[in-house]
Parts: C-alpha cells; structure tokens; sequence
C-alpha cells in the first residue's frame, strides 16, 4: 500500500490491518514534534520512538516537550540517536517479529504527517523484514537518553541543517509579531474583529478565532523561514490551492499546539506568502465536556486565558494589553515545521495578575 495523504490518520490507525494485535510500535523519525509524540498515548500498546538528527544538538524547548509527553506515557519510551539518522520508519512488532512496516518521507511531527502529497509513505514488503531487524538493532545500539541542547548563539542552517555559530540569534531566527495595528500617527489598537477578536466578525467564523499577523517586514527580510506559496499546486482531493503546510508550536509556559500560516500577502520577489498565524486541527477539537469547538478558536482561547479573559465574546483592547504586560509575541523559529512562542510576562507582573483574578 501507497500512502500520501493524512498520514498520520493512517499511522495510528495502522494496526487495524494487521492480522494480529501488535505490542509494540517502533518509531525511527530524522525529526520529531511534540504533537504527534504526545498522542501516542491514545494507543493501547508500547512505543519505542528514536529521533535521528539530533547528535549535534537540540532545542532545549523541544527536549522539554518531548519529555514531558513521555512522562506522561508509561508504555512510551524515547531515546535518540549519537549518529545521525534520517530515516523515516514505522515498523509494528509482536513478541519482537515484524508485523508490518511504513518507510518512506514523513517525519513524525505535524509538518511531516499532515503534508498531503509531499510526503509519503509505503508498506515494506515482507522479504524486507530480516534487514529492517538489523537495521533497527545497528541504529538501537548508538542511543543515548538525551542528546546536547543547542546553545544559545547557535542555529540550524535552513539548507543544510549543520550548526552554525552566530553572534545574535534575535537578529536572525526571532521575531516580534506585534497584537496590535499601528496607524500613521503612531497609535496603537486592536481591531474589535479582527486579531486577537476575529472570533467576534460575521461570516465564516466561531467565539475564539484568532489569528497573529505576519508583518510585511518580516516576509521581506526572512523569506527562507516563511516560505511563499506554490502558486501551480492543487489538493487533488479538494482542488483548493494549497496554502502552506501545518506546523507546531511550543509556547513558554511548555504547552504546544498544532497551528498553520494562511492568508496570503506580496513579497517583494512577487510572490505570495502568508499573512497570519492561526491554529489548526486535522480533526474537529473538542472540550473536556465532549463540546467540538473551531480548531482555530484554540489560539484565541489560549491568549485570552493567558491574559485572564474568560468570555470568548469580550472585545480585546491595546489597554488590555498593557494590563497583562506585553503587546507582542516573540516567534522563533526552533527547526523545519517548528516554533516558539513566548507571551510571558515578569514574575512580578504575573504575581499582580493573579491576585486580580
């Protein structure tokens, strides 16, 4: 079998083609993201998931949030590789023989499972499982528990993914993306329906959308991390033109969310590239109490429960803003498909809040 398309619909619902109940998944994935590695969770068997490409380093943001989705797995175990490994393999085991097995291009993350037709995957034949075996024993024999973290002054080159030493990385990877809109005059404000309040317009919207605007200076100047559109492609399935591919996000206080860039804006090459940061969900979300809500009202929900807003309805101003602390969001780019964000405050300020609410 041939797969490009949901891939990772079809990685966890894989074993439901095998002819017996697998106890173990083997991931071996080049990149991992936090997303994808959390939901393992859901499955009723062990995991074993290894990343490949993280021998010179890895962003100590991402560590935190892999661990953290392994702590709360105990039939996951995560390790990663000394050498580097770029491979993409899915393999199902029973009693330590290959069930069935996926090679192919998808890393496990969010921006690898969830871009149609420019990944794939392929279910290995049979006659391949004594090799895949030892394989997977070379690769299990140069794991360590956790890579080095990268340093602060270093980052992955986009081409070639080698480090690079740099005197500032705020100068190159990092970017403020302001809440607010600025007039000529230099005033500040929030728009009631649009932004952070895009839930609160009419038409095609639910309480909570929001989304964070890309500014044109920043698609000018970083045009390697905010990649334009592909103006030929189609989804075959829709034959909506594609707009970029899904992305994940690990935000400062350790949470993380699957998110997209969309909306379309002119670079100065002539090219279209995306306008704004929202969330995204392959599925439907849903609250604890089983209520779907809109995949993009997630950020909306978020940022205002980090500013202590519980009405989905209220219309956020710039004062408000200022109250909680800061009017920006500082995006870095951690690796392919990867940010940060920060929407912290100072302890002080926070300590303020929370004796507010």
């Amino acid at each position: 079998m041939f797969y490009s398309n949901k891939l990772e619909e079809v990685i966890f619902n894989f074993d439901d083609t095998l002819s017996e109940e697998p106890d173990e998944l083997i991931i071996i994935s080049g990149y991992l993201g936090p997303n994808p590695v959390r939901r393992l969770a859901d499955l009723p068997y062990n995991t074993f998931v290894i990343g490949g490409m993280y021998n010179n380093g890895i962003n100590r943001n991402l560590l935190s949030a892999l661990n953290e989705a392994k702590d709360n797995n105990p039939k996951m175990k995560l390790k990663f590789s000394n050498v580097e490994i770029h491979s993409k393999l899915y393999v199902w085991r029973k009693n330590k023989n290959i069930l069935s097995a996926l090679i192919g291009s998808a890393n496990f993350s969010s921006n690898g499972l969830h871009s149609n037709l420019r990944e794939i995957l392929a279910q290995a034949n049979r006659g391949t499982f004594p090799q895949m075996e030892e394989y997977i024993k070379r690769i299990t024999s140069n794991l360590v528990d956790e890579p080095p973290i990268t340093k602060k002054n270093q980052v992955k080159d986009l081409s070639t993914s080698t480090i690079t030493e740099i005197e500032n990385l705020d100068l190159l990877y990092t970017f403020e993306l302001p809440l607010y809109s600025e007039n000529k005059s230099g005033i500040k404000r929030i728009y009631p329906k649009s932004g952070v309040n895009w839930g609160r317009s009419s038409g095609n919207v639910a309480p909570g959308d929001a989304y964070i605007r890309i500014t044109k200076d920043i698609i000018r100047d970083h045009p390697t991390v905010f990649k334009p559109y592909d103006p030929n492609y189609k989804n075959k399935h829709n034959n909506k033109k594609k707009q970029s591919e899904p992305i994940e996000i690990i935000w400062d206080d350790g949470f993380t969310m699957e998110a997209s860039l969309e909306g379309s804006q002119d670079g100065k090459d002539g090219k279209k590239y995306p306008k704004h940061l929202t969330s995204y969900s392959i599925k439907r979300p849903q609250l604890e109490d089983g209520t779907q809500i809109s995949a993009k009202s997630i950020l909306g929900r978020y940022l205002r429960s980090r500013m202590g807003i519980k009405d989905l309805n209220y219309e956020i101003t710039y004062e408000d803003l200022i109250s909680y602390g800061r009017d920006t969001i500082t995006l870095s780019f951690i690796e392919e498909g990867l940010f940060y964000c920060d929407f912290s405050v100072s302890t002080e300020k926070e300590d303020k809040k929370a004796s507010l609410i």
